[in-house]
C-alpha cells in the first residue's frame, strides 16, 4: 500500500511563489513612440488586449494561490488530527 503524503509546506511555497508571478506580471511594460500613428494606435490595442488577459491570470493565479493555502491548512490539520489520533492508540490493538 502507498503512503499518503501531501507537504504542506511545499503547497505554501507554491503559493508564495504564485503571488511573486502575480507581482512579476502586475509591472508595466513601456514602449518609446517612436512610430507611426497607424502602429501606435496597433500597440494601445494590443495594451487593451494584454490588460484584459492580465486580469483574467491574475484572478486565476490568485485563485490558485488561495486554494494552495487552503489546501496547505487542511494538510496541516489532518497531519496534527492523525498524529493526535495515532498517540492515542499507541500500543493497543483497535478491535474489530
Amino acid at each position: 500500500m502507498a503512503d499518503l503524503a501531501l507537504n504542506s509546506n511545499a503547497l505554501s511555497g507554491f503559493a508564495g511563489t504564485l503571488r511573486g508571478l502575480m507581482g512579476d506580471f502586475s509591472q508595466p511594460i513601456f514602449f518609446e513612440q517612436v512610430c507611426t500613428d497607424l502602429l501606435n494606435d496597433d500597440l494601445d490595442v494590443l495594451a487593451s488586449t494584454d490588460k484584459t488577459c492580465g486580469d483574467r491570470l491574475s484572478n486565476y493565479l490568485n485563485t490558485l494561490a488561495s486554494l494552495s493555502d487552503s489546501a496547505a491548512a487542511a494538510a496541516e490539520k489532518l497531519d496534527q488530527q492523525l498524529a493526535r489520533e495515532a498517540s492515542q492508540h499507541h500500543g493497543r490493538v483497535r478491535a474489530q
